[in-house]
Protein backbone atom coordinates (compact mmCIF):
# COMPACT_ATOMS: atom_id res chain seq x y z
CA UNK A 1 0.00 0.00 0.00
CA UNK A 2 2.86 2.35 0.74
CA UNK A 3 4.31 1.80 -2.74
CA UNK A 4 0.88 2.45 -4.28
CA UNK A 5 0.52 5.70 -2.32
CA UNK A 6 4.00 6.79 -3.39
CA UNK A 7 3.09 6.17 -7.03
CA UNK A 8 -0.23 8.04 -6.74
CA UNK A 9 1.31 11.08 -5.10
CA UNK A 10 4.25 11.12 -7.52
CA UNK A 11 1.94 10.98 -10.55
CA UNK A 12 -0.15 13.78 -9.05
CA UNK A 13 2.94 15.95 -8.53
CA UNK A 14 3.92 15.45 -12.17
CA UNK A 15 0.37 16.27 -13.24
CA UNK A 16 0.48 19.64 -11.48
CA UNK A 17 2.83 20.94 -14.17
CA UNK A 18 2.13 18.51 -17.00
CA UNK A 19 -1.57 17.91 -17.69
CA UNK A 20 -5.00 18.01 -16.10
CA UNK A 21 -5.85 14.45 -17.07
CA UNK A 22 -2.81 13.17 -15.18
CA UNK A 23 -4.04 14.87 -12.02
CA UNK A 24 -7.56 13.51 -12.51
CA UNK A 25 -6.24 9.97 -12.81
CA UNK A 26 -4.17 10.42 -9.65
CA UNK A 27 -7.11 11.98 -7.79
CA UNK A 28 -9.36 9.08 -8.74
CA UNK A 29 -6.71 6.62 -7.56
CA UNK A 30 -6.34 8.58 -4.30
CA UNK A 31 -10.08 8.39 -3.62
CA UNK A 32 -10.01 4.66 -4.35
CA UNK A 33 -7.02 4.23 -2.04
CA UNK A 34 -8.78 6.12 0.74
CA UNK A 35 -11.83 3.87 0.36
CA UNK A 36 -9.63 0.78 0.57
CA UNK A 37 -7.99 2.04 3.77
CA UNK A 38 -11.39 2.87 5.26
CA UNK A 39 -12.76 -0.58 4.33
CA UNK A 40 -9.73 -2.24 5.92
CA UNK A 41 -10.13 0.02 8.98
CA UNK A 42 -6.56 1.24 8.62
CA UNK A 43 -7.24 4.97 8.64
CA UNK A 44 -5.70 6.74 11.62
CA UNK A 45 -6.94 10.30 11.37
CA UNK A 46 -6.74 13.05 13.94
CA UNK A 47 -10.07 14.59 15.02
CA UNK A 48 -9.64 17.88 13.13
CA UNK A 49 -8.76 16.06 9.89
CA UNK A 50 -11.69 13.68 10.40
CA UNK A 51 -14.03 16.66 10.81
CA UNK A 52 -12.69 18.24 7.61
CA UNK A 53 -13.14 15.01 5.66
CA UNK A 54 -16.71 14.53 6.88
CA UNK A 55 -17.66 18.07 5.92
CA UNK A 56 -16.02 17.60 2.52
CA UNK A 57 -18.11 14.49 1.93
CA UNK A 58 -21.24 16.42 2.94
CA UNK A 59 -20.39 19.17 0.42
CA UNK A 60 -19.78 16.62 -2.35
CA UNK A 61 -23.07 14.86 -1.55
CA UNK A 62 -24.96 18.15 -1.81
CA UNK A 63 -23.24 18.95 -5.10
CA UNK A 64 -24.32 15.54 -6.42
CA UNK A 65 -28.01 16.01 -5.57
CA UNK A 66 -28.33 19.73 -6.25
CA UNK A 67 -29.00 19.37 -10.02
CA UNK A 68 -31.89 17.00 -9.25
CA UNK A 69 -33.32 19.45 -6.73
CA UNK A 70 -32.92 22.29 -9.21
CA UNK A 71 -34.82 20.27 -11.82
CA UNK A 72 -37.54 19.42 -9.32
CA UNK A 73 -38.02 23.06 -8.31
CA UNK A 74 -37.88 24.39 -11.85
CA UNK A 75 -34.61 26.27 -11.27
CA UNK A 76 -32.93 24.25 -14.03
CA UNK A 77 -34.12 22.70 -17.28
CA UNK A 78 -31.47 20.00 -17.65
CA UNK A 79 -28.60 18.21 -15.99
CA UNK A 80 -25.15 19.85 -16.19
CA UNK A 81 -22.58 18.69 -18.71
CA UNK A 82 -20.76 15.54 -17.59
CA UNK A 83 -17.41 17.36 -17.47
CA UNK A 84 -18.77 19.87 -14.95
CA UNK A 85 -20.78 17.33 -12.99
CA UNK A 86 -17.71 15.12 -12.70
CA UNK A 87 -15.91 17.93 -10.85
CA UNK A 88 -17.61 16.73 -7.68
CA UNK A 89 -14.58 14.43 -7.44
CA UNK A 90 -12.35 17.49 -7.13
CA UNK A 91 -14.16 18.50 -3.94
CA UNK A 92 -13.02 15.36 -2.09
CA UNK A 93 -9.52 15.22 -3.58
CA UNK A 94 -7.81 17.03 -0.69
CA UNK A 95 -9.49 14.73 1.82
CA UNK A 96 -8.30 11.72 -0.18
CA UNK A 97 -4.68 12.94 -0.07
CA UNK A 98 -4.93 13.48 3.69
CA UNK A 99 -6.31 9.96 4.08
CA UNK A 100 -3.79 8.03 1.98
CA UNK A 101 -0.99 10.17 3.38
CA UNK A 102 -1.42 8.36 6.70
CA UNK A 103 0.36 5.42 5.07
CA UNK A 104 3.44 7.58 4.46
CA UNK A 105 4.45 10.47 2.22
CA UNK A 106 7.62 10.47 0.04
CA UNK A 107 8.44 14.10 0.87
CA UNK A 108 11.83 14.28 -0.85
CA UNK A 109 10.47 12.71 -4.05
CA UNK A 110 7.49 15.05 -4.21
CA UNK A 111 9.63 18.12 -3.49
CA UNK A 112 12.02 17.10 -6.25
CA UNK A 113 9.25 16.48 -8.79
CA UNK A 114 7.48 19.76 -8.07
CA UNK A 115 10.70 21.77 -8.03
CA UNK A 116 12.09 20.24 -11.20
CA UNK A 117 8.72 20.39 -12.93
CA UNK A 118 8.19 24.09 -12.26
CA UNK A 119 11.72 25.05 -13.21
CA UNK A 120 11.29 23.37 -16.60
CA UNK A 121 7.68 24.56 -17.07
CA UNK A 122 8.60 28.17 -16.30
CA UNK A 123 11.51 28.02 -18.74
CA UNK A 124 9.09 26.79 -21.40
CA UNK A 125 6.68 29.55 -20.41
CA UNK A 126 9.37 32.17 -20.86
CA UNK A 127 10.06 30.83 -24.36
CA UNK A 128 6.34 30.96 -25.17
CA UNK A 129 6.25 34.54 -23.89
CA UNK A 130 8.82 35.77 -26.40
CA UNK A 131 8.40 33.37 -29.33
CA UNK A 132 5.20 32.69 -31.29
CA UNK A 133 4.16 29.09 -30.68
CA UNK A 134 3.61 27.38 -34.02
CA UNK A 135 4.02 23.69 -33.19
CA UNK A 136 0.73 21.80 -33.50
CA UNK A 137 0.33 18.95 -31.00
CA UNK A 138 -1.40 15.69 -31.98
CA UNK A 139 -5.17 16.06 -32.36
CA UNK A 140 -5.60 13.31 -29.76
CA UNK A 141 -4.50 15.74 -27.04
CA UNK A 142 -7.31 18.17 -27.90
CA UNK A 143 -5.25 21.23 -26.97
CA UNK A 144 -6.36 24.72 -27.93
CA UNK A 145 -3.25 26.78 -28.70
CA UNK A 146 -5.05 30.01 -29.59
CA UNK A 147 -4.33 31.52 -26.16
CA UNK A 148 -0.58 31.01 -26.72
CA UNK A 149 -0.77 33.09 -29.88
CA UNK A 150 -2.53 36.06 -28.28
CA UNK A 151 -0.24 39.10 -28.53
CA UNK A 152 -0.28 41.41 -25.50
CA UNK A 153 2.58 43.52 -26.84
CA UNK A 154 2.95 45.38 -30.12
CA UNK A 155 3.62 44.27 -33.68
CA UNK A 156 7.23 45.45 -33.36
CA UNK A 157 7.73 43.84 -29.95
CA UNK A 158 5.20 41.01 -29.57
CA UNK A 159 4.71 39.39 -26.17
CA UNK A 160 2.59 36.27 -25.94
CA UNK A 161 0.70 34.73 -23.02
CA UNK A 162 2.62 31.71 -21.75
CA UNK A 163 0.85 28.48 -20.86
CA UNK A 164 3.66 26.11 -19.92
CA UNK A 165 2.89 22.43 -20.46
CA UNK A 166 -0.77 23.16 -19.71
CA UNK A 167 -0.99 25.39 -22.83
CA UNK A 168 -3.42 27.72 -21.05
CA UNK A 169 -2.33 30.94 -19.40
CA UNK A 170 -4.78 30.85 -16.46
CA UNK A 171 -4.28 27.16 -15.69
CA UNK A 172 -0.53 27.75 -15.80
CA UNK A 173 -0.45 30.86 -13.62
CA UNK A 174 -3.08 29.79 -11.09
CA UNK A 175 -1.49 26.37 -10.54
CA UNK A 176 1.77 28.20 -9.90
CA UNK A 177 0.16 30.02 -6.95
CA UNK A 178 -0.69 26.64 -5.42
CA UNK A 179 2.99 25.64 -5.47
CA UNK A 180 4.22 29.04 -4.32
CA UNK A 181 3.19 28.40 -0.70
CA UNK A 182 5.32 25.27 -0.12
CA UNK A 183 8.29 26.87 -1.90
CA UNK A 184 8.08 29.92 0.35
CA UNK A 185 7.74 27.76 3.46
CA UNK A 186 10.93 25.88 2.55
CA UNK A 187 12.71 29.11 1.71
CA UNK A 188 11.91 30.46 5.17
CA UNK A 189 12.22 27.29 7.24
CA UNK A 190 14.25 24.87 5.17
CA UNK A 191 17.36 23.27 6.60
CA UNK A 192 20.60 23.77 4.74
CA UNK A 193 21.81 26.28 2.18
CA UNK A 194 21.08 24.06 -0.82
CA UNK A 195 17.51 23.36 0.21
CA UNK A 196 16.80 27.05 0.66
CA UNK A 197 18.57 27.94 -2.57
CA UNK A 198 16.44 25.45 -4.51
CA UNK A 199 13.30 26.76 -2.81
CA UNK A 200 14.28 30.31 -3.77
CA UNK A 201 14.76 29.26 -7.39
CA UNK A 202 11.31 27.64 -7.42
CA UNK A 203 9.74 30.80 -5.93
CA UNK A 204 11.22 32.83 -8.79
CA UNK A 205 10.06 30.22 -11.31
CA UNK A 206 6.45 30.15 -10.14
CA UNK A 207 6.32 33.96 -10.00
CA UNK A 208 7.59 34.00 -13.57
CA UNK A 209 4.54 31.97 -14.64
CA UNK A 210 1.88 34.69 -14.08
CA UNK A 211 4.30 37.35 -15.35
CA UNK A 212 4.82 35.50 -18.64
CA UNK A 213 1.12 34.62 -18.83
CA UNK A 214 -0.08 38.21 -18.32
CA UNK A 215 -2.29 36.98 -15.45
CA UNK A 216 -2.90 40.12 -13.39
CA UNK A 217 -4.73 38.64 -10.42
CA UNK A 218 -2.28 35.74 -10.13
CA UNK A 219 0.77 38.00 -10.22
CA UNK A 220 -0.69 40.35 -7.59
CA UNK A 221 -1.64 37.36 -5.45
CA UNK A 222 1.88 35.99 -5.76
CA UNK A 223 3.36 39.30 -4.58
CA UNK A 224 0.99 39.47 -1.61
CA UNK A 225 1.70 35.90 -0.53
CA UNK A 226 5.46 36.40 -0.93
CA UNK A 227 5.53 39.58 1.14
CA UNK A 228 3.30 37.99 3.78
CA UNK A 229 5.56 34.94 4.03
CA UNK A 230 8.75 36.99 4.16
CA UNK A 231 7.41 39.28 6.88
CA UNK A 232 5.90 36.55 9.05
CA UNK A 233 8.24 33.59 8.58
CA UNK A 234 11.71 34.86 7.73
CA UNK A 235 14.25 37.24 9.15
CA UNK A 236 17.73 38.54 8.52
CA UNK A 237 19.33 37.92 5.14
CA UNK A 238 16.48 35.82 3.72
CA UNK A 239 13.90 38.49 4.49
CA UNK A 240 16.02 41.30 3.05
CA UNK A 241 16.93 39.31 -0.06
CA UNK A 242 13.36 38.18 -0.63
CA UNK A 243 11.90 41.65 -0.28
CA UNK A 244 14.57 43.00 -2.62
CA UNK A 245 13.70 40.37 -5.25
CA UNK A 246 9.98 41.16 -4.86
CA UNK A 247 10.70 44.86 -5.31
CA UNK A 248 12.81 44.14 -8.39
CA UNK A 249 10.00 42.08 -9.92
CA UNK A 250 7.53 44.88 -9.19
CA UNK A 251 9.81 47.33 -11.00
CA UNK A 252 10.15 44.89 -13.91
CA UNK A 253 6.37 44.76 -14.24
CA UNK A 254 6.09 48.55 -14.03
CA UNK A 255 8.65 49.19 -16.79
CA UNK A 256 7.27 46.56 -19.18
CA UNK A 257 5.02 48.35 -21.72
CA UNK A 258 2.71 45.38 -22.28
CA UNK A 259 2.23 44.98 -18.53
CA UNK A 260 1.60 48.70 -18.00
CA UNK A 261 -1.20 48.56 -20.54
CA UNK A 262 -2.52 45.34 -19.00
CA UNK A 263 -2.60 46.85 -15.52
CA UNK A 264 -4.21 50.02 -16.82
CA UNK A 265 -7.24 48.01 -17.93
CA UNK A 266 -7.56 46.17 -14.61
CA UNK A 267 -9.70 48.75 -12.82
CA UNK A 268 -11.97 49.15 -15.83
CA UNK A 269 -12.45 45.37 -16.04
CA UNK A 270 -13.17 45.02 -12.34
CA UNK A 271 -15.36 48.08 -11.85
CA UNK A 272 -17.89 48.27 -14.64
CA UNK A 273 -16.29 45.86 -17.10
CA UNK A 274 -16.66 42.18 -17.91
CA UNK A 275 -16.24 40.97 -14.34
CA UNK A 276 -18.90 43.32 -13.07
CA UNK A 277 -21.20 42.09 -15.83
CA UNK A 278 -20.59 38.42 -14.95
CA UNK A 279 -21.07 39.06 -11.22
CA UNK A 280 -24.32 40.95 -11.80
CA UNK A 281 -25.74 37.95 -13.64
CA UNK A 282 -24.53 35.69 -10.82
CA UNK A 283 -26.35 37.87 -8.29
CA UNK A 284 -29.49 37.66 -10.41
CA UNK A 285 -29.38 33.85 -10.26
CA UNK A 286 -28.85 34.01 -6.48
CA UNK A 287 -31.88 36.26 -6.01
CA UNK A 288 -34.06 34.00 -8.16
CA UNK A 289 -32.96 30.72 -6.51
CA UNK A 290 -31.34 31.55 -3.14
CA UNK A 291 -31.86 28.28 -1.25
CA UNK A 292 -30.92 25.41 -3.59
CA UNK A 293 -29.48 27.28 -6.58
CA UNK A 294 -29.61 26.25 -10.23
CA UNK A 295 -27.68 23.04 -9.67
CA UNK A 296 -23.97 22.28 -9.42
CA UNK A 297 -22.33 22.90 -12.80
CA UNK A 298 -25.41 24.65 -14.23
CA UNK A 299 -24.28 28.28 -14.00
CA UNK A 300 -23.64 28.64 -17.72
CA UNK A 301 -27.01 27.43 -19.07
CA UNK A 302 -28.81 29.36 -16.33
CA UNK A 303 -26.88 32.54 -17.13
CA UNK A 304 -27.40 32.14 -20.89
CA UNK A 305 -31.15 31.84 -20.27
CA UNK A 306 -31.02 35.52 -19.24
CA UNK A 307 -29.08 36.57 -22.33
CA UNK A 308 -31.89 38.51 -23.98
CA UNK A 309 -32.23 40.69 -20.88
CA UNK A 310 -28.66 40.85 -19.57
CA UNK A 311 -26.64 40.56 -22.78
CA UNK A 312 -24.31 38.04 -21.14
CA UNK A 313 -21.89 36.42 -23.59
CA UNK A 314 -21.15 32.72 -23.94
CA UNK A 315 -17.69 33.15 -22.39
CA UNK A 316 -18.78 35.31 -19.45
CA UNK A 317 -21.71 33.02 -18.66
CA UNK A 318 -19.36 30.24 -17.56
CA UNK A 319 -19.30 31.46 -13.95
CA UNK A 320 -19.67 34.59 -11.82
CA UNK A 321 -15.90 35.18 -11.57
CA UNK A 322 -16.03 34.71 -7.81
CA UNK A 323 -15.88 31.50 -5.77
CA UNK A 324 -18.57 32.35 -3.23
CA UNK A 325 -20.99 33.97 -5.65
CA UNK A 326 -20.75 31.11 -8.15
CA UNK A 327 -21.16 28.54 -5.37
CA UNK A 328 -24.26 30.33 -4.07
CA UNK A 329 -25.76 30.61 -7.56
CA UNK A 330 -25.16 26.91 -8.33
CA UNK A 331 -25.73 25.15 -5.01
CA UNK A 332 -27.74 27.72 -3.08
CA UNK A 333 -27.36 28.86 0.49
CA UNK A 334 -26.93 25.26 1.65
CA UNK A 335 -23.95 24.74 -0.63
CA UNK A 336 -22.49 28.11 0.34
CA UNK A 337 -22.60 27.27 4.05
CA UNK A 338 -21.12 23.81 3.46
CA UNK A 339 -18.25 25.29 1.45
CA UNK A 340 -17.59 27.87 4.19
CA UNK A 341 -17.55 25.07 6.79
CA UNK A 342 -15.13 22.99 4.68
CA UNK A 343 -12.68 25.85 4.29
CA UNK A 344 -13.04 26.88 7.93
CA UNK A 345 -12.22 23.36 9.15
CA UNK A 346 -9.33 23.13 6.69
CA UNK A 347 -7.88 26.44 7.90
CA UNK A 348 -8.21 25.36 11.55
CA UNK A 349 -6.41 22.07 10.91
CA UNK A 350 -3.60 23.72 8.92
CA UNK A 351 -3.09 26.48 11.50
CA UNK A 352 -2.78 23.88 14.25
CA UNK A 353 -0.06 22.01 12.35
CA UNK A 354 1.68 25.22 11.35
CA UNK A 355 1.95 26.21 15.01
CA UNK A 356 3.31 22.75 15.78
CA UNK A 357 6.16 23.35 13.30
CA UNK A 358 4.95 21.53 10.18
CA UNK A 359 6.63 23.01 7.12
CA UNK A 360 4.13 21.28 4.83
CA UNK A 361 1.21 22.81 6.74
CA UNK A 362 2.84 26.25 6.60
CA UNK A 363 3.17 25.92 2.84
CA UNK A 364 -0.42 24.70 2.53
CA UNK A 365 -1.63 27.62 4.64
CA UNK A 366 0.14 30.12 2.36
CA UNK A 367 -1.37 28.30 -0.61
CA UNK A 368 -4.78 28.57 1.08
CA UNK A 369 -4.37 32.35 1.45
CA UNK A 370 -3.40 32.64 -2.23
CA UNK A 371 -6.41 30.57 -3.27
CA UNK A 372 -8.84 32.85 -1.49
CA UNK A 373 -7.28 36.05 -2.81
CA UNK A 374 -7.54 34.70 -6.35
CA UNK A 375 -11.08 33.46 -5.71
CA UNK A 376 -12.28 37.03 -5.28
CA UNK A 377 -12.03 37.52 -9.06
CA UNK A 378 -11.91 33.94 -10.41
CA UNK A 379 -13.96 30.79 -9.90
CA UNK A 380 -10.92 28.54 -9.55
CA UNK A 381 -12.78 25.16 -9.37
CA UNK A 382 -13.87 25.64 -12.99
CA UNK A 383 -10.41 24.45 -14.07
CA UNK A 384 -9.90 21.03 -12.50
CA UNK A 385 -6.14 21.26 -12.97
CA UNK A 386 -6.06 24.38 -10.79
CA UNK A 387 -8.44 23.08 -8.13
CA UNK A 388 -6.61 19.75 -7.91
CA UNK A 389 -3.25 21.52 -7.58
CA UNK A 390 -4.49 23.36 -4.50
CA UNK A 391 -6.18 20.24 -3.12
CA UNK A 392 -2.92 18.32 -3.50
CA UNK A 393 -0.97 20.89 -1.48
CA UNK A 394 -3.69 21.19 1.17
CA UNK A 395 -4.02 17.44 1.57
CA UNK A 396 -0.27 17.08 2.05
CA UNK A 397 -0.38 19.80 4.68
CA UNK A 398 -2.81 17.67 6.68
CA UNK A 399 -0.76 14.48 6.47
CA UNK A 400 0.69 12.98 9.60
CA UNK A 401 4.39 13.53 10.22
CA UNK A 402 4.38 16.40 7.71
CA UNK A 403 6.85 18.25 9.95
CA UNK A 404 9.49 15.74 8.84
CA UNK A 405 9.73 17.30 5.37
CA UNK A 406 12.99 19.14 5.96
CA UNK A 407 14.68 16.08 7.43
CA UNK A 408 14.58 14.07 4.20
Amino acid sequence: MRRAVTLILAVWAVGVVLAEVVQQIAAGAAVLGALVLAFRKELRLEPDVRAYIRMTLALAAWQLVSPALALATGAAERWPRSARYGQVLDSVAGAAVAAIGTVGVPWALLAGLLAGGWLVASALGLFQHFVLWTWEPPALLKLNLSRLQENFGTEEHPRYAAGGFLFHRLRFSHSAIATLGPALALLARGRGVWQRALAGAVVCAVLLAPFAAFARAALLTGFIVCVLALLLLSRGTIRKTGLAVAAALAVLVAVTPAWRERLGKAAENLFGGERTHAMSVGWRLVKEHPLVGVGFGNHKPAALATQTETGITDLLATDAHNLWLTTWAETGLVGLLLLAAVHGLLARALIRRHRAGSVAATGALLSFVGFHILSLVHYLPFHSSVHLSFMFIWGLGLCARSEDLTRQ
